[in-house]
This record gives structure tokens, sequence and C-alpha cells, in this order.
């Protein structure tokens, strides 16, 4: 008896929500850092992906920079849940850390997690009230109760 599997595929061939193992590294325009453990890739073709990595890579979103290392034999330069990235750090290399599956998410998604803020949720966030309906209140200050002075010592 024979089992089939859903093959993963390459970002070029993949439908459009199913994660896939690997993104042709000539396709994409740019790569954010969302936290330790996900990096989101910005495709030319206005995809977006978002890497899983296998574990908490330490010191990644703090450094804000990485490096790839891919598997060599392959005829076009992709990145693959088998390769890895390695955190750069001020002091030279940080972590190494492998690589999860790439997850297409939607550009409102990716800015969600980048905590971008569109325009109109920047005007829900500022609460203007129409002239003429403000009231003013003076705030009550409550009676603030001291302790007694303690008595001197000689």
């Amino acid at each position: 008896m024979a089992i089939a599997a859903a093959p993963l595929l390459a970002a070029d061939d993949a439908e459009v929500d199913a994660p896939v193992r690997c993104l042709s590294m000539s396709g994409v325009r740019t790569t954010r850092i969302v936290n330790d453990g996900n990096i989101l890739f910005f495709q030319r073709n206005g995809h977006v992906y978002l890497n899983v990595l296998d574990q908490t890579c330490v010191g990644l979103s703090r450094s804000g920079k990485f490096t790839y290392s891919v598997q060599t034999g392959a005829r076009t330069v992709r990145l693959c849940d088998a390769d890895t990235i390695t955190v750069l750090e001020s002091t030279g290399r940080g972590f190494t850390c492998g690589l999860g599956r790439f997850y297409p998410v939607s550009s409102e998604s990716a800015d969600q997690m980048l905590g971008v803020q569109s325009a109109e949720q920047q005007r829900r966030l500022i609460r203007v009230e129409p002239e003429g309906t403000k009231t003013e209140r003076t705030p009550q200050a409550a009676p603030v109760e001291r302790p007694p002075p303690e008595p001197e010592r000689k």
C-alpha cells in the first residue's frame, strides 16, 4: 500500500496558501526580522513569506542582521528549510540557526507583525472630539493623609 504525500514546492510553483520549503534568492527583495524566531521575506512579485525558525535564534532581533548559508549543488541559489542563518553581532558572528518552512502571509499581516500601522489605524487611535462637545472638568484632588511626625531623638 502506497501513501501519497503532497510535496512541498518552491515558492514559484506553490499554491497561494501552502507553505514552501525554498525561496529563490533572486526573487527576494528584502527581509525583515520580526523577533528571534521569525523572519519575513518580501518577494519582488509582492508576495510575503514568514519563515518560522526551527528554534529561537538568540540575538537575531537585537542585532537586526544575519547572513545565510545554502546547500551547494543547486542550479539556482535558493534558501531552503534545510539551510542556516548566522546572526551578525557587532562583535562578530553570533549564533547559527536552522531555517524552517516559509509560510505565505498577507502584506497586512506582515505589517501587523512588524508593528506598522496603516493611516486608517493611526486615525482610529487619535480620538478627536468635535468643538463644543468637550466638557471641562477640574480633577478634584483627594486629601492626602500624612503620618504624624516622629519625635526627635537625642
